[in-house]
């Protein structure tokens, strides 16, 4: 992991996903045709069909050409929805729910086009543009069933699917990776309940939408990790280490991917970004985000510098030497997935939490950019 990419290579593989991304949205929004079921379905791409078919475990069919594979499922989807309900979190169930009580017929606005694009592959909403307006089509048979099945047994189930994946999103924020049977099991102990084969399709949608979980071979894993393997040989290399026994509460505050912990050195940096630099809060939060995220990942300190340097004009003299010390004690306490979410200072001083741990106090009035 100590070779980073340069700049030229970043710039160029931003590139890449940007034209890749304009692809995806001129294919998935298409001029408005039909609100037809078998119409809608149709005129989908046989990979479409195909994917369809796959989410909805649909078997015996893959041979079938695209017309009457579209046959099938249009007779088939409407009686699987129900289950397939149970495997969604509160974000998408609510976003049907706007487009049922819309009667099919719902204006996207700032809908994420990967959940748009997972509903149309699960044959529930079909993305379309009418008017030069994006817009959401629910045909009939799929709006019926889902009036029908909006019970409180339901909604407690979205309510469980959504927790299960803040968890599991938290754990995979501070800890890299999850693969461990100690960790599905504190995962178990913290939901009170365990880690069934629903979950693991929930969570598998998820992956389908959400940019910060993805799905490896072996393990649930945070994006920024590069190499699955190298992450879990660096962890196992540890086995004197436990993982950090998160809480709850912790793990949901952490599944924002925004999440950084307001510790001691935390507050003493951003006081130093905002007095020096004169950093609004938006700009300040930005800039902590990006160092703490990179030293999560326990990538080399002058690296971290560089980019840090890409962003903002580095001081030099005294306040050069101030902001390395700061920058020095967070990444001593700032978790790293390599020792399973623990801090270096975390593992010297014990497993728990420090609580009011002391730090050098410095005084950073005197010093404006």
């Amino acid at each position: 992991m100590d070779q980073r990419p340069t700049k030229r290579i970043t710039d160029e593989m931003e590139q890449t996903l940007v034209e890749l991304h304009h692809t995806f949205e001129e294919k998935l929004w298409t001029p408005y045709h039909s609100h037809d079921f078998h119409q809608l379905v149709i005129g989908l791409t046989k990979n479409e069909l195909s994917e369809i078919r796959k989410l909805y475990d649909i078997t015996s069919v893959s041979q079938l050409n695209k017309t009457k594979l579209a046959e099938v499922l249009v007779n088939e989807i409407p009686a699987r929805i129900p289950d397939k309900l149970s495997t969604l979190t509160n974000e998408v169930y609510a976003l049907l729910l706007r487009v049922v009580k819309a009667d099919g017929f719902y204006p996207a606005g700032n809908s994420s086009s990967l959940m748009v694009s997972v509903l149309r592959d699960l044959g529930m909403v079909f993305p379309a543009i009418k008017d030069d307006k994006r817009i959401l089509i629910m045909p009939h048979e799929v709006l019926t069933v889902i009036s029908n099945e909006q019970s409180k047994e339901l909604k407690r189930t979205i309510k469980r699917n959504t927790e299960w994946v803040e968890v599991v999103k938290g754990t995979v924020n501070m800890q890299g990776a999850l693969y461990a049977p100690e960790q599905y099991e504190h995962l178990e102990n913290v939901m009170k309940e365990p880690f069934t084969g629903k979950i693991k399709e929930v969570l598998h949608l998820v992956g389908l939408y959400d940019l910060n979980l993805e799905q490896g071979m072996f393990s649930w894993l945070h994006p920024g990790v590069e190499s699955e393997l190298d992450i879990r040989e660096a962890q196992m290399e540890r086995s004197d280490i436990d993982f950090y026994p998160f809480t709850k509460e912790q793990l949901k505050l952490a599944a924002n991917p925004r999440y950084v912990e307001k510790t001691p050195a935390v507050k003493q940096l951003s006081e130093f970004f905002r007095i020096l630099y004169e950093m609004k809060k938006e700009e300040l939060d930005e800039t902590l985000n990006m160092i703490v995220r990179m030293m999560r990942a326990d990538i080399k300190f002058q690296f971290i510098m560089d980019e840090l340097g890409d962003s903002i004009e580095l001081p030099d003299g005294e306040e050069l030497t101030i902001l390395i010390d700061l920058m020095m004690e967070l990444h001593n306490t700032t978790r790293k997935w390599i020792l399973k979410g623990h801090s270096p200072v975390g593992l010297r001083e014990g497993y728990h939490q420090q609580k009011g741990r002391k730090g050098k106090v410095l005084n950073f009035k005197d010093y404006r950019k």
